[in-house]
């Protein structure tokens, strides 16, 4: 019996010491992270997670039509009017009738983190139907990671899930690594009507120095 309440008071024991011990841990933690910040820094590591922040600002283009929209995504990428067309997924054809139709189109815009040296921003190209006050997206058209910042340029290989909840709601997830140097291939022309999503795979070649790892989850609201 005495052997048995030894243990019993030795195995009481442990799990008090167990118990504190983890409440220090958790103490410790919540030190080390402010409570209600989304976006931090581990010690030893430069990853960026951020889960559904939605004090980040949300810029929103002004009314564009096609051929507005086909300049200023041929500018952002230094290429020709021609490509940014083709890459926005237009023939010569639906062109002219996207012209015809009148049809407009905004660029919604939201900076991926709050880093002062470095911020890449998601850019959304969408279709919209517009009429006064109201205002709502047909579809996405574009999915455009802008990666310079500041004179900076970083390469960016992972994926970004993008869905389109509602006519006025976009969802996205990013999941991937920057680097310093290399290059990033990616299919940017997308075609995400309401309710439908998307995953577009960014590539990134001939790379030797990384940068850090990104997580994000958001939502923008047009």
């Amino acid at each position: 019996m005495f052997e048995g309440n030894l243990i019993n008071v030795e195995g009481r024991t442990m799990k008090i010491k167990k118990l504190l011990i983890g409440l220090l841990c958790m103490a410790t933690l919540g030190g080390i992270n402010n409570i209600g910040q989304h976006v931090f820094t581990v010690d030893g590591d430069t990853s960026v997670i951020d889960i559904l922040n939605k004090n980040k600002e949300i810029n929103i283009s002004p009314v564009l039509t096609f051929d507005e929209m086909v300049r200023e995504v041929a500018k952002e990428n230094g290429i020709s009017i021609i490509q940014a067309q083709q890459e926005l997924g237009f023939t010569a054809k639906s062109a002219r009738q996207a012209r015809t139709a009148r049809a407009t189109y905004r660029a919604l815009s939201q900076s991926l983190t709050d880093n002062v040296s470095y911020r890449p921003t998601m850019r959304f190209y969408c279709e919209t139907s517009e009429s006064g006050n109201f205002r709502a997206i047909k579809r996405i058209v574009r999915v455009e990671m802008i990666r310079g910042y500041n004179g900076l340029s970083k390469q960016f290989g992972g994926t970004v899930y993008v869905h389109l909840e509602d006519a006025n709601r976009i969802f996205y997830i990013v999941n991937g690594d920057f680097f310093n140097n290399g290059s990033t291939t990616w299919n940017a022309g997308v075609n995400i009507g309401v309710g439908r999503n998307a995953s577009i795979k960014f590539g990134v070649t001939n790379t030797t120095s990384h940068y850090q790892y990104c997580y994000v989850e958001s939502h923008l609201r047009f």
